[in-house]
């Protein structure tokens, strides 16, 4: 484990002991760190990751997030736009909040393809999607006056200055987001996306204080305790009523147990991996030297850097990528759709969809994991996982992976020892029968019974689907 992840880890701890601390006198839903634990961990793991960068990445950032000039020496940001305003100037958002139920919609669904597009129509269209919220939180003094201490003690542990700056930026942060009065809540109930989104958080929040029920999806279309870490655990699978999480796997590990439990979790397939899914338990590396093999990177992220286990800063990742493509001539770059770099220049590109993409290749290469990665896993092409120490995952899906893919762990923190020729070479001398069988209960359950449908009904009618 890198330094700077045992340094983030730190700092989650914190936060989540201050959040159990305030938890004992105020309720846990209505807790300044429940709300902002996303945003503590962006902002304070990305100072100890942008103190230590190589380099200062230009793009713009929006607080929480932090940047290298910031890392090193914090200011004021002043005000930021207000979200309120610019919602209710765009009358296509106005039009969208209008409800035509008794159901609010929140940020992020993940509504992907097929089916889902028809899902989307009609939940946008009766739906009402709230606008940008303020939460509420039970005697906000108090709770405030409990994040300046924890924001004083993480300035002091690891050696953060402007703590003046710091508090600033985060009282007004904090100020513009709360409310001290808890509005009137008409709808019966919430569906909402990934909670990593602060706006979803409060409103989760909001409805949770008035015992409305709140259904989250999560997104990535792999069952989010396969990762074994902390936004799992303060995010992805917490703040809401019910869970509808991808395929059968739900293992809380040691980062990612929720904070707060559901009272249900259910489970749904992949829509994206139905379309690529091909079970097979006689999967072998096709002959070198007339492979095509695709390259399936996480985006480079600027500015956007927080951990842990989560990211490497854009010039030493691109480092990396260099010396891969040297090691396997030919290989094919696929552009990340959101990344905020454009991909290596002078190699081959590929800019479709994953999924479109997946079956003209005859090997798939990935070293980070997260949708694509799982998508090239559900499939039946080769694949090879370069574990360079981005993602922490479960012990019992890393068996299961090694059974699916070749398995190559990377000492990423030496360059001189990415030794790929050698380690590659040796994933085709292997020639071993691999099998995507086990895949199937991390993104898909059996028999499928989710219905988009039927969980709006449900939710509009403030019961659990």
């Amino acid at each position: 484990m890198w330094k700077i992840d045992v340094e983030a880890l730190g700092v989650v701890d914190a936060v989540k002991y201050s959040y159990m601390q305030l938890s004992e006198d105020i309720d846990p839903v209505g807790n300044i760190f429940m709300i902002f634990a996303h945003d503590l961990v962006v902002h304070f793991t990305g100072m100890l990751i942008q103190r230590e960068a190589k380099s200062a990445y230009e793009h713009k950032v929006c607080f929480p997030h932090v940047n290298k000039d910031y890392a090193l020496s914090p200011f004021s940001i002043g005000p930021t736009i207000d979200e309120v305003e610019r919602h209710r100037s765009s009358l296509k958002a106005w039009i969208r909040s209008l409800p035509l139920s008794r159901t609010a919609v929140g940020d992020a669904l993940p509504l992907s393809s097929g089916a889902d597009r028809v899902a989307a129509k009609w939940i946008n269209l009766f739906g009402g999607r709230k606008a940008p919220v303020q939460v509420f939180l039970p005697r906000r003094n108090e709770q405030i006056e409990a994040l300046y201490e924890l924001i004083a003690n993480l300035s002091s542990v690891y050696g953060f200055s402007g703590i003046d700056d710091i508090w600033e930026n985060w009282y007004q942060y904090v100020i513009g987001n709360t409310s001290t009065k808890q509005s009137v809540i008409r709808e019966n109930g919430l569906l909402v996306g990934t909670r990593n989104n602060l706006q979803n958080r409060k409103l989760a929040a909001n409805f949770l204080q008035q015992g409305k029920h709140v259904v989250a999806i999560t997104h990535g279309e792999v069952a989010n305790s396969v990762m074994d870490e902390p936004p799992f655990g303060y995010s992805e699978r917490t703040l809401c009523s019910t869970l509808i999480d991808y395929g059968e796997f739900d293992q809380s590990g040691q980062f990612n147990k929720p904070w707060i439990k559901p009272q249900l979790t259910l489970s749904r397939g992949g829509a994206l991996a139905a379309l690529v899914h091909r079970p097979s338990d006689r999967i072998v590396l096709p002959d070198r030297g007339r492979a095509r093999i695709l390259y399936i990177p996480t985006t480079y992220h600027g500015n956007d850097l927080y951990g842990p286990f989560h990211v490497y800063e854009d010039d030493l990742y691109r480092q990396w990528q260099c010396a891969l493509f040297k090691a396997i001539p030919g290989l094919t770059f696929k552009a990340h759709p959101k990344s905020l770099g454009g991909p290596l220049e002078g190699v081959p590109i590929d800019s479709r969809r994953l999924e479109d993409c997946i079956p003209e290749y005859d090997v798939l290469v990935f070293d980070y994991f997260a949708t694509g990665a799982m998508l090239a896993l559900v499939s039946d092409k080769p694949v090879i996982y370069l574990d360079i120490g981005l993602r922490n995952l479960q012990k019992d899906f890393i068996l299961d992976l090694k059974r699916r893919c070749e398995y190559v762990k990377i000492e990423f923190s030496d360059s001189e020892k990415w030794d790929l020729t050698n380690a590659l070479s040796q994933c085709w001398e292997v020639s071993a029968e691999r099998t995507n069988e086990g895949m199937a209960r991390y993104v898909f359950c059996d028999p499928e019974r989710f219905s988009w449908k039927a969980v709006f009904s449900a939710v509009n009618a403030g019961t659990a689907p």
